[in-house]
């Protein structure tokens, strides 16, 4: 779990830091680990081929019984849980690959092995005693059982703090009443991670404070809702799931009481990830079945392949998912390590991979052309089980938010400290200088010694911004102090500027790598891949900063407000 202490490339970005050591060399699995994912993928891959028909997955909206009991079989039911449970531990990086993998087939079959574990029982895994785990995750590793993560409610998405839903301690128990909605894998599910709201003693005063618990199918008081109709990922199971007066014993509390906030949060860092592989997964078949058509299709006597347009397409969609693959990867790398914190890395995972996949899909169905409107091509299918990704797991506004605001929060600190200082200079001489010397160093600014100087005009350029983002950062603080949690789009700017500039780092030290690994020639189409994303990358961090202060916003809230006014087109 992150620690205040510990170390964040993206934090350390808004203080004009690179921590190389974080993001150099990356983070390939090598060894025994990659020997035994490669098996697993060969297993995945050769199911999902014979048994995951996604057209029929989607028509029946149901994902058969032994497609699931399958991949049980597969042991990917269990694929984090350490094998004194029964489960294979793997990695983050390897368990993001099979999901990768799923992903390629179909996103309803990712998203309820995703869902069961990303999110489902993950909670248990960080937050659970002994005891709790030796009890569940034995039962969970097999598919015996499977899991689902209760917090979405009518009134609260993004809101953790405004759920509705209580938990009164009676005794030796708690009882629980609420109403969760949008539950993956509710229909499926045996076990739930289960969000409530608490009473909860601050300081000789009761307060309410939002508190995790596990909760079982076989408790009475649990109804399950009915199968939501959904836009995409139609074979997955959504439901509401309602709790009245439901006994959950004290035993099952998950953490500490008033701790579930944190609990939350700490779930979602690591479910992201997951998420953002599969983005990468569903890009690459995307690329796949749309070069095939490019090269067979024929338009005015030859190939559509050899038409700039198409080949424009094709190659942003390859630059795209190589970017989403190298920050996806790097930051399940980092959550690897144990000792970072990567919040903010896999936030930036999770709306950078989203985003770009709706693109690549998007470019995929233009090459298709009318094909790509039919239901008898993939394409379509994998364009409306992509749209729910930027709205799972925090709207992509919400993090972004997250993003800038946590970024922006060591600065504030730093500020503060110096305004306190500045009011009896004498006694403060030392911390005024230290602010100096910080503020002189960073005009120098960090430099990237371990990229190959082949990548010197890209990674210069992650040195420059990675000096003027500290510089945007603490203009905006200065100029609206706490008002800033309101100027949502300056924070935007901001958090794409980070966004931006991590991607680049990751896309240049893997690219590093090839270059070690392979030599230049091999890894020539590697290299053209970082020069043409970190052009692309580069320019919208320069129009961001630069929106700092000359912008429309005033005139995009007026059109708002007339619109809202009129509650319809304002002309």
């Amino acid at each position: 779990m992150a620690e205040k202490d510990e170390r964040s490339f993206c934090k350390a970005l808004f203080e004009g830091k690179i921590d190389e050591e974080l993001v150099f060399p990356y983070p390939h699995l090598t060894g025994e680990d990659a020997e035994n994912l490669h098996l697993i993928i060969d297993s995945v891959g050769k199911f999902c081929r014979d048994k995951v028909h996604g057209e029929a997955i989607d028509k029946e909206k149901r994902i058969p019984e032994e497609v699931i009991g399958g991949l049980s079989e597969l042991g990917l039911m269990g694929m984090i849980i350490p094998e004194a449970y029964s489960g294979f531990a793997l990695t983050q990086r390897a368990y993001c690959r099979v999901i990768e993998e799923l992903s390629c087939f179909n996103a309803s079959v990712a998203v309820t092995v995703g869902g069961h574990q990303s999110i489902g029982f993950k909670g248990l895994l960080l937050f659970g005693t002994e005891e709790q785990k030796q009890k569940y995750l034995p039962r969970l590793a097999t598919g015996e059982w499977m899991a689902a993560f209760c917090l979405t409610e009518p009134g609260a998405g993004s809101d953790a703090q405004g759920l509705k839903a209580t938990a009164v301690r009676k005794g030796d128990h708690y009882l629980l009443n609420g109403s969760k909605q949008w539950v993956t894998n509710g229909g499926l599910a045996d076990f739930f991670t289960v969000f409530a709201q608490t009473e909860v003693d601050v300081k000789g005063e009761k307060k309410k404070r939002v508190t995790a618990f596990m909760v079982t199918k076989e408790m009475a008081g649990i109804t399950i809702g009915p199968e939501e109709k959904k836009m995409g990922i139609r074979g997955s199971s959504t439901t509401p799931v309602i709790f009245e007066n439901v006994k959950v014993p004290v035993e099952n509390l998950l953490g500490e009481e008033g701790n579930g906030f944190k609990v939350a949060m700490e779930v979602l860092n690591s479910g992201r990830l997951g998420l953002a592989s599969g983005c990468v997964g569903a890009a690459r078949t995307m690329i796949e079945t749309s070069v095939a058509h490019a090269k067979e299709r024929e338009q005015f006597g030859r190939p559509i392949a050899e038409f700039e347009m198409i080949q424009e397409k094709i190659a942003r969609m390859v630059v795209n998912t190589y970017a989403m693959e190298s920050a996806t990867y790097m930051t399940a790398g980092l959550a690897d390590r144990g000792d970072v914190d990567f919040s903010l890395e896999s936030a930036i995972s999770k709306v950078f991979s989203t985003d770009r996949v709706w693109e690549v899909i998007n470019d995929a169905l233009q090459i298709m052309g009318g094909n790509g409107y039919m239901e008898e091509y993939p394409h379509e299918r994998f364009m409306r089980d992509a749209r729910i990704n930027m709205i799972f797991e925090g709207t992509n506004e919400i993090l972004r938010l997250f993003i800038a605001l946590a970024g922006l929060q060591g600065p504030g600190e730093k500020l503060k400290e110096v305004a306190q200082a500045i009011k009896d200079p004498l006694h403060n001489f030392g911390q005024l200088a230290d602010y100096a010397v910080r503020k002189i160093t960073s005009l120098a600014g960090d430099r990237i010694s371990r990229a190959d100087s082949l990548l010197e005009d890209e990674y210069r350029r992650v040195e420059e911004y990675a000096r003027q983002l500290p510089d945007a950062a603490e203009k905006v603080i200065r100029r609206y102090r706490k008002k800033i949690v309101e100027k949502e789009f300056l924070l935007e700017r901001i958090a794409e500027m980070v966004s931006d500039l991590y991607v680049m780092t990751c896309v240049i030290s893997r690219v590093t790598s090839a270059i070690q690994e392979k030599g230049v020639d091999a890894a020539e189409t590697e290299i053209h891949i970082c020069k043409t994303f970190c052009n692309f990358a580069w320019r919208r961090i320069r129009r961001n900063n630069r929106m700092i202060d000359r912008n429309d916003d005033k005139i995009l809230v007026d059109i708002a407000k007339s619109t809202l006014e009129k509650a319809a087109y304002p002309v």
